[in-house]
């Protein structure tokens, strides 16, 4: 009842909500866009880098990869990179749970697909989350 997949899902799925809304509100409404950007870059790079890479080991380097910025971001009091590492960590989570987080998952695509600003040539559809 307390753990599980299902009690991850539903915690990470209310903890996108609230930062999704937290976002899209006056105070965090000028640093939307730069998030939305680096979520977009951070999820990629993860993807691409560790997961794609190594199919044994590739999503827990990754999420190692993403805790230690997280960390990083949190000593230095960085806001905007605090926040899409936040967004990324709960999302390549939500994509190892499955359908129980795929509120999860939507909440952050559309947040990307709302505030990221036009894709240039390097930049592509995120990528589907790691099964």
């Amino acid at each position: 009842m307390f753990y599980g997949p299902e009690a991850e899902a539903k915690r990470l799925n209310r903890d996108v909500t609230y930062i999704v809304h937290a976002l899209n509100e006056e105070h965090y409404g000028p640093i939307a866009k730069d998030v939305a950007a680096d979520l977009r870059k951070d999820i990629d790079y993860t993807i691409e880098t560790f997961i794609q890479k190594d199919e044994t080991y590739g999503f827990k380097r990754g999420l190692d990869n993403l805790s230690r910025m997280h960390n990083e971001a949190r000593k230095c009091r960085d806001q905007c990179a605090l926040t899409s590492l936040t967004l990324a960590i709960i999302y390549l989570r939500a994509g190892k749970i499955g359908d129980p987080a795929k509120p999860a998952i939507a909440a952050i695509e559309a947040f990307v697909e709302e505030w990221s600003p036009v894709a240039g040539d390097d930049s592509g559809v995120m990528p589907p989350p790691p099964n």
